[in-house]
């Protein structure tokens, strides 16, 4: 019982949450990777349709042009406010390839999500 808590524990910061969301968008796992998202509001099933078929095509963009993920890293979290956070992290491709990003993370009580808007 103690190590579920302690698992339960640690995604509550926002490079865990973030990992796992890339972690389920590399996975084609839409359903997880739109659960740790913030919108700034409230999304119909219309838009969370949308969100995901673009979801689809961005990913199968990035396949088309790169090799396939070897590992997600994260890199550095910069917090800003206590609750706002920018965290960046790095894909590396099994070409050896890297690419960088970074992802603003908003805080809601205890639970740190994706900022997809500004």
């Amino acid at each position: 019982m103690l190590s579920l808590w302690s698992c339960e524990e640690k995604e509550r910061e926002p490079e865990i949450v973030l990992m796992k969301a890339l972690e389920a968008l590399n996975h084609e796992d839409y359903d997880a990777y739109l659960q740790r998202v913030d919108f700034g509001t409230e999304m119909d099933s219309v838009q969370t349709s949308y969100m995901k078929e673009a979801l689809r095509q961005h990913l199968g963009w990035r396949r088309s042009e790169r090799a396939a993920v070897m590992s997600i890293d994260i890199l550095e979290k910069v917090m800003e406010e206590d609750s706002v956070c920018t965290v960046y992290y790095q894909y590396t491709f099994v070409d050896d390839t890297k690419e960088a990003g970074s992802q603003k993370m908003v805080r809601h009580g205890e639970t740190w999500k994706l900022r997809l808007r500004n």
